[in-house]
């Protein structure tokens, strides 16, 4: 059940036999509240509140309570990766940790019945992202932007997914939404300024969430390159075309290599600090082509490459050729038929 952190603590004792006081066999619901803001941040309330097996809650008991105070740099990373595949790069601040609200509340189908159980209060976990730093972000227009969530869960574990995701629109506007797969059920609460899913089982739920939002203070300035890094060579040679990619710098990171002309192709690799590697394009048809080198949305890069000259032989280099190729063939078919007449002779003698 994905609503969970997956912590479940059973209560245990010394081997010696000295007893121990037993921390309860606890789940933790989890719900997220996303809030997209007219000034292109986005704030995520992570909401947590543990029960028992049995549903009762613990909200007030002491060691569960620190138990998930030390759940916060999982829980961040949950968050980051709604918005990128590669948090580093994503500007953010933590706003709130683990702080007590008996004010908010959490939705948990606690008997795996398809029935919401609400619990009052929760622990809430805030953070601000930067939506100019996401690269699920894809600009339609000069105020227009499609902004996509990952379930962060079903992408580390595709048997997890997120129980209870609300949306609210801060002086935003939603001018559409979508949700992949197809076949996953849309929200359950559709408000102007609210969406609200409730998911009780990993077909209802879907990987991805899009929205096309009207977002009047994001400036996109693109996704932030990785690494720094040169086209040290390439070559186009029998429509095979070869690129090498040092990367100069001392981080490492992903760089994206696209041969424009003709068929587009692109290459995806990553670099070391310092390392070069080889990209080959097994078969471009163009004889002229660009071959173009990107880390995050930055071109770093581009180069030209014109297919090699291939050696041509003289034209009387080329007939004596052919002609040398001819008697070969014909002194060979003259011994053979020669070969046979003999063997033919020979068989003759030995029957008279």
């Amino acid at each position: 059940m994905r609503r969970l952190l997956l912590l479940l603590v059973l209560a245990m004792a010394l081997s010696a036999g000295v007893a121990l006081r037993a921390q309860p066999a606890y789940w933790v619901a989890l719900n997220f509240r996303v809030t997209f803001n007219a000034d292109g941040t986005a704030v995520v309330d992570a909401k947590l509140h543990p029960f028992t097996v049995d549903g009762r809650s613990l909200l007030e008991n002491k060691e569960v309570e620190a138990s998930i105070r030390n759940q916060t740099m999982q829980t961040l990373s949950y968050i980051l990766l709604m918005f990128s595949d590669n948090p580093r790069l994503l500007r953010f601040s933590v706003l709130t940790q683990m702080e007590k609200r008996y004010g908010e509340y959490v939705l948990c189908d606690v008997a795996g019945t398809g029935r919401m159980t609400q619990f009052q209060g929760a622990y809430v976990f805030s953070v601000k992202v930067y939506l100019n730093t996401s690269n699920y972000i894809r600009v339609l227009n000069d105020s227009v932007f499609e902004v996509k969530l990952r379930d962060s869960f079903t992408s580390t574990d595709p048997r997890s997914w997120i129980d209870v995701l609300e949306v609210r629109f801060n002086g935003t506007e939603p001018l559409g939404v979508s949700w992949e797969p197809l076949f996953a059920h849309g929200p359950a609460v559709r408000e102007r300024d609210r969406l609200l899913w409730m998911n009780f089982n990993e077909q209802e739920a879907p990987d991805v969430y899009t929205f096309i939002l009207r977002v009047p203070g994001l400036r996109y300035v693109g996704e932030p390159p990785e690494v720094t890094a040169v086209i040290s060579g390439a070559t186009l040679e029998d429509s095979v075309l070869r690129v090498k990619v040092s990367n100069t710098g001392s981080s490492s990171g992903y760089v994206y290599v696209y041969v424009r002309g003709g068929t587009e192709q692109a290459r995806k690799i990553y670099l070391f600090s310092r390392e070069e590697k080889e990209v080959v394009f097994p078969y471009v048809a163009s004889r002229e082509v660009t071959v173009e080198l990107y880390s995050g949305s930055k071109l770093l890069d581009a180069k030209n490459v014109t297919a090699a000259e291939t050696a041509q032989l003289p034209a009387f280099k080329r007939l004596n050729l052919y002609g040398a190729v001819v008697v070969v063939i014909a002194v060979f078919v003259a011994s053979l038929f020669a070969f046979i007449i003999l063997r033919k002779k020979e068989l003759e003698k030995k029957n008279t």
